[in-house]
């Protein structure tokens, strides 16, 4: 979600945003499937409010548009803080119960990796729970 101006910082310039993005791939016979939209994640460490804001721009991305995906680099809100990868994990939770369905992320930080399977269960995603138990019984949560 950025444009000629740059970043958006708020809900509202996010969605104006993304909506142009959206409009305008479609315009070119792009199907909702094959978008997906990053809504640019800002560190908290320089704007206490830009976790909160990202979130919010992935339920509302998912929620008005249908079939659109969202993507995200979920390190840089950490970025300047210690403890990133506590921050990363549950910044990662917070945003697959919004709707984020890809992610850019450190798959060698195993607690991570087990977050992520195991919220996806929690959310329903997960039929019968059979990816969490496979992950259990190979180690992996």
């Amino acid at each position: 979600c950025q444009d000629d101006s740059g970043i958006p910082t708020t809900l509202p310039d996010k969605l104006r945003v993304a909506n142009q993005i959206i409009e305008s791939l479609v315009g070119e016979g792009i199907e909702l499937n094959n978008i997906y939209i990053d809504p640019l994640v800002q560190p908290i460490s320089t704007d206490f409010k830009s976790a909160l804001i990202t979130l919010d721009t992935i339920e509302e991305i998912m929620n008005r548009h249908p079939g659109v995906h969202t993507i995200c680099g979920i390190s840089n809100v950490s970025f300047g803080l210690p403890s990133r990868r506590q921050i990363n994990r549950n910044f990662t939770v917070l945003a697959l119960q919004k709707g984020l369905d890809a992610a850019i992320i450190d798959p060698c930080d195993r607690e991570l990796m087990a977050n992520i399977i195991t919220t996806n269960m929690l959310l329903g995603k997960d039929e019968y729970c059979a990816n969490y138990l496979l992950a259990y019984r190979s180690g992996k949560v």
